[in-house]
């Protein structure tokens, strides 16, 4: 019987990034991050030492957070700014100050929020408020949800600290969120996977203690497209878990039926491709996991199947046109029809893959992975490839070295 190779993943940035939040509001102090994370997740925990700093010294007259081109940290530290005394200025990359803000912006200036836009990025003058609700148009992230609850759940955490009951070491607290229940019953909300994964964490629920260490599934969905690429592969994906925190690892049951069996333990999961067989037509909605779509998407000309994918309209949100791009360059291969700004329809390429590739990364982590899945037919070049550090800060060693 073969060995598994081991793969070692990043730690889940979107899970990383609501705890260094939530434990600094409910503590005022920082979690521990390491050398190896994804800059993400370096970027938000620099971005909270300097705001304790500021808030302990009180240096100048404004101080500047600078969050690169980190979008959830544009969209979680804009009301926590908002709700903290002082004279804040956040500021990014010209990409990153384009993505999606203004309805959560406009929330928390109906709110008593003082934001205004300047050329250098967003100037912020905070003071202490009271968010009652969560009435915030969606349609572009749910991140504007996720960011109202870490404030509001840690604010109303205070406030009820003496009504508190304590079973052990584990807090007892109900949901008291009306505002996302109301969003709910309007919408998808409580389907979203995000949203969840941030409740969970505020309340410190179930798995909420061991959040912080588990591998990230968005990084994972790679190495189970390469594994159904490449017969007889056998990898380990360290302390990776169905963990019922992360939405895409919804995405492996997809790749059970594609023939990739899958064995936890308690330090991680095994796959193995056990059976190559011709995948029918696919029909996947991605509104809920929108980071697998390049993925998936290069998995499909790759090897090969038709694949039609909605939920797509927010890709064009992201760090690159993602969507634009995708078709764009999987066209060059085979025939791809758009038929809205939602889905596309991939069809089943018959001819065969050039021995050579060449890409951009767009500046886009997601795009370098994706793309690198075309290493099993031929050499692939990515120009500024680097940009995977974002995620992945270990994925072009460990994909050098396993080709």
């Amino acid at each position: 019987m073969s060995l598994p190779i081991h793969i070692s993943l990043p730690r889940s940035k979107s899970i990383v990034i609501r705890c260094l939040i939530v434990h600094y509001l409910k503590t005022g102090t920082l979690l521990p991050v390491f050398e190896n994370d994804p800059n993400d997740i370096q970027i938000v925990y620099n971005a909270l030492k300097t705001i304790d700093l500021q808030k302990k010294n009180r240096v100048g007259e404004e101080c500047i957070i600078d969050i690169q081109d980190c979008g959830a940290a544009y969209r979680f530290l804009m009301p926590l700014l908002a709700t903290t005394p002082g004279t804040w200025l956040l500021r990014g990359t010209p990409r990153l100050l384009q993505r999606p803000i203004l309805p959560l912006v406009i929330f928390l200036n109906e709110h008593g929020a003082d934001i205004e836009k300047t050329d250098l990025g967003w100037r912020i003058e905070g003071e202490e408020l009271q968010i009652n609700d969560f009435d915030v148009d969606t349609a572009e992230t749910s991140q504007y949800v996720s960011a109202l609850l870490m404030i509001k759940g840690e604010k109303e955490k205070g406030e009820k600290e003496k009504a508190r009951k304590h079973e052990g070491d584990e807090i007892i607290s109900p949901s008291n969120f009306e505002g996302v229940s109301g969003a709910a019953g309007r919408g998808s909300l409580y389907r979203n996977p995000y949203i969840k994964m941030t409740e969970t964490i505020v309340h410190g629920r179930g798995k909420a203690r061991l959040a912080p260490t588990l591998s990230d599934w968005s990084a994972a969905i790679f190495w189970l497209a390469n594994a159904l690429l490449y017969p007889n592969a056998h990898y380990f994906l360290k302390n990776l878990h169905f963990d019922n925190l992360q939405g895409d690892a919804n995405v492996a049951k997809y790749f059970k039926k594609w023939g990739i069996h899958f064995t936890e333990n308690e330090y991680g999961i095994e796959i193995k491709h056990v059976r190559h067989i011709k995948i029918a037509k696919q029909q996947i909605d991605v509104a809920q996991t929108p980071d697998v779509a390049m993925v998936l998407a290069v998995l499909s000309v790759c090897y090969p199947f038709e694949l039609t994918m909605s939920g797509l309209k927010n890709l064009n949100l992201k760090e690159s046109n993602r969507l634009d791009i995708m078709v764009n360059e999987l066209s060059k291969f085979t025939a791809i029809d758009q038929h809205s700004e939602d889905a596309i329809t991939i069809h089943k390429r018959t001819n065969e893959l050039p021995k050579t590739f060449h890409f951009d990364s767009y500046n886009d982590h997601r795009f370098v992975m994706a793309w690198s899945l075309f290493r099993n037919f031929g050499k692939v070049d990515i120009q500024h490839p680097e940009c995977v550090e974002k995620s992945y800060p270990d994925f072009l060693t460990i994909i050098t070295a396993i080709n």
